[in-house]
């Protein structure tokens, strides 16, 4: 690849980059527009937090069952031993008697708040259905009115989408120093790191090149920066 189709590669790549960058900004916008309603956020806002309480109303409620499953378990297995006959001994009976009323009496508390939490969780998943109702009825009825956006939207995202795979396929085309030379003049260039010469001038700062300067763009084997603004020449001939 010569210096000039190398000059004309980044010039091509620039041109993708700074539509990308138009499209970015646009689809933004376009976004930024359609989730701008007032009353939409509002909704989500709302869905959102009952979401969260869901989650946590859940959590509690397999706490709850996981606790009322350990008392059961180990009033299950002191009851099999007051039954068994195996404990005799007056004192040891009567403690494990008072043990297992102890465990009724907490396992019937557990019952309790186990039950509460239940009806708890029940009610925030109504309310999370509700909310998640009202929100896909909300969307509907604002994606009808704002078709045209939506639509826009989506004819940005195809165009991005096909701008990046040429981007790619450019990309590929040119040397790894000569790309990274680019792209560190695009961050420090404000976007514009070659520059396209017309009428013997630097197309972006419209300082006249010399004969000298000309002479180099046109048959120099590398590629020629602009010296007053930096930026690489490109040279249509």
């Amino acid at each position: 690849m010569s210096t000039t189709q190398k000059a004309a590669t980044l010039y091509q790549l620039q041109q993708l980059d700074l539509e990308l960058e138009r499209l970015n900004a646009e689809q933004q916008a376009v976004i930024s527009l359609l989730q701008g309603d007032a009353a939409l956020k509002k909704l989500h806002a709302e869905y959102n937090l009952a979401q969260q309480e869901l989650h946590e109303g859940l959590k509690t409620q397999k706490e709850a069952e996981e606790a009322l499953e350990e008392l059961n378990r180990r009033l299950h297995v002191q009851e099999q031993r007051l039954y068994s006959g195996m404990v005799t001994n007056p004192k040891e009976l009567h403690a494990l008697q008072q043990e297992i009323h102890h465990l009724q009496a907490q396992q019937s508390r557990q019952e309790e708040l186990t039950l509460e939490v239940l009806l708890t969780t029940e009610s925030l998943e109504e309310e999370a259905k509700r909310k998640a109702q009202a929100l896909q009825e909300a969307e509907k009825k604002w994606a009808e009115g704002n078709a045209a956006g939506t639509i826009r939207r989506d004819q940005l995202e195809a165009r991005w989408q096909e701008l990046r795979l040429k981007r790619e396929q450019y990309v590929a085309s040119i040397e790894g120093e000569i790309l990274r030379r680019y792209e560190a003049l695009k961050r420090s260039k404000q976007g514009r790191a070659v520059s396209r010469v017309e009428q013997n001038s630097c197309q972006w700062c419209r300082v006249i090149l010399t004969p000298s300067e000309m002479q180099r763009v046109r048959v120099s084997g590398e590629l020629q920066t602009c010296s007053n603004c930096g930026r690489i020449l490109y040279y249509d001939r």
